[in-house]
């Protein structure tokens, strides 16, 4: 089992832009960031509220040398909302991708802003 290539849907498109504006990190790093808010987020995502109108990215890019880790997380993930990994991989990957981009935007201004949360979500 592997990720498939993600397509962003617009709003999370500009948002990881705008990011990216704020902090100097590329989209990959802060949508892998985004990733791990929206795992850690209780409820499940909708993966039809997340089209595919937007930037298109590849596994090696977006997960880089931790591609096996980020799959991990999400095949554990998606055992714990009793989805088949088999069947809902992509879909939900793209939901969890899309749904991260609004849980990051508002709580980061700047670089510095990423300490605050570190340490936010560590309580």
């Amino acid at each position: 089992m592997q990720f498939n290539r993600v397509r962003f849907n617009r709003r999370s498109q500009v948002l990881f832009g705008l990011l990216k504006k704020r902090t100097g990190l590329g989209i990959n790093i802060l949508a892998r960031y985004g990733l791990c808010l929206s795992l850690k987020d209780f409820s499940i995502p909708n993966p039809d509220e997340y089209d595919e109108s937007g930037m298109e990215i590849f596994p090696g890019i977006l997960y880089g040398e931790h591609e096996n880790i980020y799959l991990a997380l999400m095949i554990d993930r998606l055992h714990k909302d009793g989805l088949d990994p088999e069947k809902y991989l992509h879909e939900m990957t793209r939901a969890h991708l899309n749904r991260g981009a609004a849980a990051l935007f508002p709580r980061i201004n700047d670089l510095s802003d990423f300490n605050d949360i570190l340490l936010q979500e560590q309580k």
